[in-house]
Order: C-alpha cells, then sequence, then structure tokens
C-alpha cells in the first residue's frame, strides 16, 4: 500500500514501499493524481513490469550524448570518432535541452524535416542537409537510445528514432568515364 502525504511545498507525495523493489517516490500537484499513479505503480511491481522511470526523467539529451562520447565513442576507430563528434555537437545543439523521457518521434520529426528544409551554418548561409547527412545523425541518436535502454537501463520503455521515417539515400557518386 502506498503513502500519500502533503509536502511543505503544497505538493502530494506518492511513496511506495514493497519487498524486493527499490523504494519508489514520485511527487504530484494534485492528490488525485497521486492516487491514481500509486495502484496503478503497485500493479506494475506484482506483474514484474513496473520500469523504474526516473533517471530518464532527470537526463536530458545532451547528458546522455555526453555520457556516450566519453563510455562508448573511445572504442570506436579514431576516423568513426572524429564524425561521431561532428554529428553528436549537431544533436545536442538542437535537441540538448530535452529530458530523454520528453523525446517523442513527433520532435526527431520536427528536427529531421527542419535538418532536411535548411540550417544555418557557420556564416550565417541557409543550407538544406543532404539526406545521408540526417540519415547518419538519426542512426546516431538511435544507437544512443539503443544503449541508454540495453546497458545503462535509464528507464525508457521504447527508442523513439524508431518510429519515424528516415529520409531516403542519395543516389550516390557518379563514376567519371576514363579519358
Amino acid at each position: 500500500m502506498a503513502t500519500i502525504s502533503k509536502t511543505p511545498a503544497d505538493t502530494w507525495k506518492a511513496i511506495i514501499r514493497k519487498n524486493c523493489w527499490l523504494v519508489t517516490i514520485k511527487t504530484f500537484r494534485i492528490k488525485r493524481d497521486a492516487e491514481d499513479w500509486a495502484p496503478r505503480t503497485e500493479d506494475e511491481m506484482m506483474r514484474s513490469a513496473f520500469i523504474q522511470r526516473f533517471p530518464a526523467e532527470l537526463m536530458t539529451l545532451e547528458d546522455a550524448m555526453r555520457r556516450y562520447l566519453s563510455k562508448v565513442l573511445p572504442t570506436k576507430r579514431p576516423a568513426t570518432q572524429k564524425s561521431e563528434v561532428k554529428r553528436a555537437n549537431v544533436l545536442i545543439k538542437h535537441l540538448g535541452c530535452y529530458l530523454l523521457s520528453a523525446l517523442t518521434p513527433e520532435i526527431i520529426a520536427r528536427f529531421r524535416d527542419k535538418r532536411l528544409a535548411s540550417d544555418v551554418n557557420s556564416k550565417g548561409i541557409c543550407k538544406p542537409r543532404s539526406n545521408n547527412t540526417v540519415r547518419l545523425e538519426l542512426a546516431l541518436l538511435g544507437y544512443l537510445f539503443t544503449i541508454a535502454l540495453k546497458e545503462w537501463h535509464i528507464g525508457l520503455t521504447f527508442n523513439p528514432v524508431q518510429s519515424i521515417r528516415r529520409p531516403s539515400p542519395g543516389a550516390g557518386r557518379k563514376a567519371q568515364p576514363s579519358p
């Protein structure tokens, strides 16, 4: 059974203590929300379907990307490291302020469309990005979510990048006729 109490900040705190589970605490503005959340969460715990979501509710994409750059990227080849750092900086610039739990397929699709339409480069000129550039940025973002889900156990329920359409690959290079 959960304990629901009022905090000094006029919010409501629900605390769930169950055997074999960490103490789970969540704060709500309305008592009714706390009363709805507690039995639903206890039921998920009983069915072993509960996912501790607070790490994803505290970590921004920028924090996750910095962790990726420090822990995962050093295991890759130097040429790959250099290109992924550039892509990571673009992702941090555009999506870094979002919490991992708040990134939805709609937000990522808007990022994709914005990058394909045009982006201001370092000289202040609007320039559309190629399909392959955006595909590689989305691939890095998707891989980051996969690592966060499988290895870091951040508390995400799914990878939002898998739910969006990726741009078609470019035509590629044409061979020059030999003289």
